[in-house]
């Protein structure tokens, strides 16, 4: 499996309403109609961002079989036939702001993700990384203690924490270095986010409302 993710801003001229009101009325349909190839598709909104907002409004997941398939879509998506999608991308979202990546998803706490089909309340933390003088060990030592301790702090108040790494960190148009997603016990359950470590820069805890496609509806 394959997971890639994106950063997908709204047009200025829009509100985060009227954004995630046409992302799953209108553009999902249309993305679906296309593309058969999904084995997960959740979309997560963000509903806000401290101390500073993320600089995207919705954080896709875009789940394959393996990355030639991904490859493929790719291709697809750049064609003249794929220009449907970039015409629908324009009516609602920042397109020269867009960016993705792939990642690899570590399940750190509870059990494996399984289907949410209804609107899932999740939390999340942003990390970037110090610097680039930061070697990959400092920081990947820092992330697994930061982990431990997110995981330490909340037990009894969460159900689940994975973390999302990008492939290839040094994409210059990345927001982020790292995501810790926690699904809370309730909605209203915050976290306590403990200190970061210097390896570890910039740090945002986000809030996110999770739409999931039903896996009938992505073959259909």
């Amino acid at each position: 499996m394959m997971k890639v993710i994106g950063f997908i801003p709204r047009r200025t001229d829009l509100p985060r309403t009227a954004f995630r009101d046409y992302y799953e009325t209108q553009h999902v349909l249309l993305a679906l109609h296309h593309i058969h190839s999904f084995t997960k598709y959740v979309r997560n909104h963000v509903v806000r961002g401290a101390p500073q907002e993320p600089g995207f409004d919705c954080l896709p997941e875009w789940w394959f079989d393996g990355p030639e398939v991904a490859v493929e879509i790719a291709a697809w998506v750049a064609s003249p036939a794929g220009q449907v999608l970039h015409e629908d991308e324009a009516k609602f979202m920042d397109r020269p702001r867009m960016a993705s990546c792939p990642v690899s998803e570590q399940l750190l706490f509870g059990p494996a993700r399984t289907v949410e089909p209804w609107v899932t309340r999740k939390l999340g933390v942003m990390l970037t990384r110090a610097s680039s003088a930061t070697s990959p060990a400092d920081f990947a030592a820092e992330l697994a203690h930061f982990g431990k301790e997110l995981i330490r702090r909340n037990k009894g108040s969460i159900t689940r924490v994975c973390l999302d790494v990008p492939l290839d960190p040094s994409q210059a148009s990345l927001p982020l270095h790292a995501l810790f997603t926690v699904w809370p016990v309730t909605p209203e359950t915050r976290i306590d986010v403990p200190q970061r470590g210097t390896a570890l820069g910039s740090l945002t805890e986000l809030t996110f409302d999770a739409i999931e496609t039903p896996p009938v509806a992505l073959q259909a």
